[in-house]
């Protein structure tokens, strides 16, 4: 290599070329970009210091009230002086009790072009959403209340005429049994219910004394007493076996037997001719068809 083409290590095109593929931010590779770089930051500090300077009429008029509200008012204004000598001290609530405001009252000024008016318009307008959504939810609720109520009387009033109804037709169930020389109904419910007797309790009739020597004749009774009483509690726990029936559902199987046996309907009062005549003259099984 020659002397020509050797480079000049001390120039700047030398120290270009060895970071002229360095991209790291932030790093100032030449004199050049030093003297940019310092010139922006002192026309930057410039600026800030003259924005201070010279600020709007209007941002120094609000520090300036900032600045004014914020501090509290001193001893040398008149109206503080003499509130101090009629026995106020600074940092103590007004009012007798001393249980009032110890903060002024801050003062919120207006910075849009909205009127006077809007705010507190829209503050009503927001007031009476909120009074709105509380009417219609104490009215929903009140609504559902009312249904409830109602749902709940419209049952006492079904369960009350369909009671009524079982009572008519077990009567006409019984009339009518007893007339074809019937003793007994087929079932228990399908006639009206009997008192129960009063069984009166004897203790001598047992048929046999426990001070009774122990003989092969007592011994026998017993054994068929206490037999007769396994048998009675079988039967017991049968019946308790038994499915009960509801009312709707004791007056539904009691309307068919009297309308198929009898042709009888307990809404009409009456005993028809025959299927065709109950048909046609009867308007259904129900009381609502009726």
């Amino acid at each position: 290599m020659s002397s020509e083409e050797e480079f000049d290590y001390m120039s700047d095109n030398f120290l270009a070329e060895c970071v002229k593929e360095d991209i790291r931010p932030g790093l100032i590779h030449s004199r050049t970009q030093q003297r940019n770089h310092n010139i922006h930051k002192k026309k930057k500090v410039t600026d800030e210091e003259n924005k201070q300077q010279n600020k709007p009429q209007r941002v120094v008029e609000a520090e300036r009230r900032e600045e004014g509200l914020s501090s509290a008012i001193n001893d040398g204004n008149k109206g503080f002086a003499l509130l101090q000598k009629m026995g106020y001290k600074p940092g103590q609530a007004i009012g007798k009790t001393g249980t009032g405001r110890v903060e002024p009252i801050p003062i919120a000024l207006k910075s849009d072009r909205g009127g006077l008016g809007r705010e507190a318009a829209l503050r009503e307008i927001a007031a009476e959403k909120l009074a709105r959504r509380k009417r219609l939810a104490a009215q929903r609720e009140k609504v559902t209340s009312v249904e409830d109520y109602r749902a709940r009387m419209i049952k006492k009033a079904t369960e009350r005429n369909i009671k009524e109804d079982l009572r008519k037709s077990q009567k006409a169930c019984e009339r009518l049994d007893t007339a074809e020389g019937y003793t007994e109904p087929e079932e228990e419910w399908m006639w009206l219910p009997r008192e129960p007797k009063a069984i009166e309790e004897n203790d001598e009739g047992d048929g046999f004394d426990e001070d009774e020597p122990e003989t092969p004749e007592n011994t026998i009774k017993k054994k068929d007493k206490t037999g007769q009483e396994d048998d009675d509690e079988e039967e017991e726990e049968e019946e308790i076996e038994d499915v009960e029936y509801e009312p709707s559902e004791k007056l539904e199987m009691l309307t068919l037997y009297l309308r198929k046996t009898y042709l009888y309907c307990i809404w009409c009062g009456v005993q028809y001719d025959d299927d065709k005549d109950l048909r046609d003259s009867c308007p259904g099984p129900t009381r609502d068809e009726h």
